[in-house]
């Protein structure tokens, strides 16, 4: 999760390559918090692009990244997809200055609905036909986690720090988050990085699997290009045979243990000892 900062959103451009496409709708102040680069080799680097929050995840770019990956799944010149974050963090989680999910709904179907959109975004995220990198640095928290975990290969550098805080912020992680962590990384650490919220570093994080690799920080951008090159020398078609038989796999092994996660999240936020804890978090600054 994300703490709440004062300072606002920074959209200002920093040498991407590529042409910038569909970024998503515009807000308030005209920008987009998520931007979908494309390369003519076939690579779509979507970057969140909150940097002044450190990519917190508020429901405008749950809408906005929705889309984008909506626009990718039936763009069938794309190859490979990067999901990047600008700034200091790949993100910090979901944004606690946001209201909770499904709160302005008018009825109880539709409140469930939309306490259940970040899992539909993961389970999206998971089925593009493409091949899916994460390229993670600086601080990777809470529901930013599942959403690396969701990508097939994840690239950290190596002062990259990880960490579930949800317990102690009153709530059940959710978002499909146990199955698929314990999918990824096994139930022993999964429980372990749940049930204690313990900041992991990078190497701890690629002995667990979490990711499946590290590079010195000043080498992440080399590396990253160099597996997204790897990717691209592979021919299409097998590629993405290849991508949904694994996504199969990946369904098979999530399970349907999930399927209550939006009610136990909705249920949870209203609890008066949620409130509590999530003030206690964040006054003790996490």
């Amino acid at each position: 999760m994300a703490e709440r900062m004062g300072e606002g959103d920074r959209t200002t451009e920093e040498g991407a390559a590529g042409d910038e496409i569909g970024s998503g709708s515009r807000g308030p102040t005209g920008d987009p918090v998520v931007r979908s680069v494309a390369d003519p080799r076939g690579v779509r680097r979507v970057v969140l692009d909150r940097p002044g929050k450190l990519n917190a995840l508020s429901d405008r770019l749950r809408r906005e990244l929705h889309d984008c990956i909506g626009r990718i799944a039936s763009d069938p010149s794309v190859r490979v997809v990067s999901i990047e974050g600008r700034g200091r963090a790949f993100s910090a989680g979901a944004d606690l200055s946001d209201p909770p999910p499904g709160s302005g709904a008018p009825d109880w179907a539709s409140r469930r609905h939309g306490a259940g959109a970040w899992q539909r975004l993961l389970d999206d995220l998971e089925a593009l036909p493409q091949p899916t990198v994460a390229r993670l640095h600086g601080h990777v928290v809470g529901g930013a986690m599942l959403l690396a975990a969701a990508c097939d290969i994840r690239i950290a550098a190596r002062e990259t720090t990880f960490r579930i805080p949800e317990l102690a912020l009153g709530i059940p992680l959710s978002w499909g988050g146990n199955p698929r962590l314990v999918r990824e990384i096994g139930l022993p650490a999964a429980r372990d990085l749940v049930m204690t919220g313990r900041a992991v570093d990078a190497d701890e994080a690629h002995r667990l699997g979490l990711v499946q690799r590290v590079v010195p920080a000043g080498e992440l951008d080399a590396a990253h290009a160099e597996l997204i090159d790897s990717l691209l020398a592979m021919p299409d078609g097998p590629m993405r045979m290849t991508k949904a038989a694994f996504a199969a796999m990946g369904r098979e092994r999530l399970g349907s243990t999930a399927w209550s996660d939006a009610d136990l999240l909705w249920w949870s936020l209203r609890e008066p000892e949620a409130a509590e804890a999530a003030r206690r978090y964040l006054e003790r600054g996490g």
